[in-house]
């Protein structure tokens, strides 16, 4: 394949614009961007917590299926992140404004917007509490407050050590004050990293935490998109240090990636690399960042790896105003997440709280995606239930990947825990050029420009 044929390709694709997307998504064999039903016209007060990718799609939804409904989007946000982007600014491929619009220019007019932080629920009397307000009242109750990062879990590290000592993480980022710093730390780790291997041999670590995790994935991402930086790959053509990079990869499980035909995938890729030496069963418990010594769990017997690089996916959970509120389950594997319904995504208790995003407590379902797929089922469901009608529409576990093999190619993994669930007919388990250009030039304009307006 020469270059002229690949810009060609690649202007082809630019070209599609965001009218492509708006195909792509809108053909889902998942969902449907038209109502299951009749919209509700029944005057509610429905309130929605969390201004992120989740709420945001939900406002934008409901605001169609029930017309007359008061919605009320509480979020303290007046920067809306595009969170995928990150990578591609680690990359060196966006900066950091390409990922930022105003809040207020995304959101539906009829929505109310309250800039304000939740301080408490209160699903017995149907209210929450909010830190200017105080005491709001609801019908109806859509829960999108995604989740937070917990660097403090392990031992020796804290957020305000991530883009110093070597450690980096791409998910440092702060959705409720709007802000991320995690893709511009990734892009000057990658490049501190490339200059210490020009003089010697370069072990990096990274890292996945042993709690449900948002952007599965993304972690791959740093693997092979580093790999192929450190061949001199990329938007600025470096040295070739590929031969002194030693990559190992910590997992707290024994699988790369959640459904096993992509495992397999992406199992074959890292053979190939040679340099990648998967850690199974290894979860990172503390860093001494001053010696430079990961200490991981595995096989209960504590293990000290050094490093000369780390990356870490940080543990994750829910937000403490929800984890602590009755809404929460209490204990289990999703402790402090949302105890929904996995299909109607409706709380199992109360029946007027609905949930979206990666607050749910469900297996998978934790990303941009899913998000948009979820606001479908609650846009139809919430309009059935305010007209005391049966939950029409089921949510089937839809989670999808675009997992960066290496520069220009991507493996678009869409599945459940069950079986995987493409868009398209053609082979999911290659990677493909298309759904590069696609991940990369399309689907950022057309997350701001359709997803935000529920148009997709």
């Amino acid at each position: 394949m020469n270059t002229q044929n690949k810009l060609s390709r690649r202007d082809a694709i630019k070209a599609m614009g965001t009218l492509s997307a708006s195909l792509l998504l809108s053909t889902s064999a998942q969902a449907t961007t038209k109502l299951s039903q009749p919209a509700s016209h029944k005057k509610v007060k429905i309130v929605i917590a969390g201004g992120g990718t989740a709420g945001m799609i939900a406002a934008a939804r409901l605001g169609r299926s029930a017309p007359n409904a008061h919605i009320t989007l509480i979020a303290p946000n007046k920067t809306h992140l595009y969170q995928s982007g990150q990578m591609f600014v680690a990359a060196g491929l966006y900066i950091q404004d390409d990922n930022e619009r105003k809040t207020a220019e995304l959101l539906e007019d009829k929505v109310e917007w309250l800039k304000e932080h939740i301080i408490a629920f209160h699903p017995k009397n149907n209210s929450l509490t909010t830190d200017k307000s105080g005491d709001i009242s609801y019908d109806y109750l859509v829960v999108a407050l995604g989740v937070e990062y917990n660097y403090e879990a392990i031992e020796g590290l804290n957020k305000d050590m991530i883009g110093k000592d070597c450690i980096a993480s791409v998910y440092a980022n702060d959705t409720l004050e709007g802000s991320a710093t995690g893709g511009d730390i990734t892009d000057q780790w990658f490049k501190e990293i490339r200059r210490h291997a020009q003089k010697k041999k370069t072990k990096i670590i990274c890292t996945e935490p042993n709690t449900p995790i948002k952007g599965v994935g993304t972690s791959l991402d740093i693997l092979f998109l580093g790999n192929d930086i450190f061949r001199g790959k990329g938007p600025f053509s470096k040295r070739n240090v590929v031969k002194n990079i030693e990559f190992s990869f910590a997992k707290p499980d024994n699988t790369l990636f959640p459904f096993t035909k992509f495992h397999t995938v992406i199992e074959k890729k890292i053979k190939q690399e040679k340099n990648i030496t998967p850690l199974y069963e290894h979860q990172l418990k503390a860093v001494d960042a001053k010696n430079k010594i990961a200490t991981f769990l595995s096989n209960n017997k504590k293990i000290d790896i050094a490093y000369d690089f780390l990356h870490v996916v940080p543990p994750m959970r829910a937000p403490k105003v929800f984890r602590d509120s009755p809404l929460a389950f209490k204990d289990g594997k999703y402790q402090g997440y949302m105890n929904v319904d996995a299909q109607t995504l409706c709380h199992k208790e109360y029946k007027n709280v609905f949930g979206l995003g990666d607050i749910l407590g469900i297996s998978l379902g934790k990303t941009g995606g899913s998000a948009q797929e979820q606001a479908i089922i609650i846009q139809d469901n919430l309009a059935a239930a305010i007209e005391n009608k049966p939950l029409p529409m089921q949510y089937n576990g839809y989670t999808v990947s675009p997992v960066k093999i290496k520069f220009g190619e991507v493996l678009l993994a869409e599945f459940n825990e069950k079986k995987a669930l493409p868009t398209f007919w053609i082979d999911p388990y290659k990677p493909r050029w298309i759904w590069w250009e696609l991940n990369l030039h399309v689907m950022r304009k057309a997350y701001f420009s359709l997803m935000m307006r529920g148009m997709m």
